[in-house]
């Protein structure tokens, strides 16, 4: 399996990448997840399970190797996060356009992604 490629470590103009958590199959490698990715792993606290001795994470996400971007599923960022002007625009996969959806914007992506969660669960 050959090193990642530039879809696994950089996010495109509208902050989409690919997932890089090396995938396998009979003990060979198989590729990657590929599925779409909007950032790496989100910081978490982690725990030593006294079972089975593995490292894991308190929210429950993936907690194995993740060399560069990840999807929702293997730890990544929920929403995707792109530059509107001078402002961050952070929205859900399922955005279609922002009178329909729910967006946030920021000056950070923290921020932006801080406000897309205060904007979905006032539409909620």
């Amino acid at each position: 399996m050959s090193c990642c490629s530039e879809k696994h470590k950089k996010l495109n103009e509208d902050g989409i990448g690919a997932c890089s958590v090396p995938m396998w199959c009979g003990g060979l490698p198989a590729g990657f997840c590929d599925e779409p990715a909007y950032g790496r792993p989100t910081p978490c606290q982690t725990f030593r399970n006294g079972f089975t001795g593995e490292i894991q994470r308190m929210d429950g996400k993936y907690s194995g190797y993740v060399p560069f971007l990840a999807c929702p599923g293997h730890g990544g960022p929920e929403s995707r996060v792109f530059p509107d002007g001078n402002m961050m625009c952070a929205v859900y996969p399922d955005f279609v356009n922002l009178q329909e959806s729910a967006a946030g914007f920021g000056e950070t992506t923290e921020d932006a992604r801080k406000e897309l969660k205060a904007n979905a669960l006032k539409e909620s």
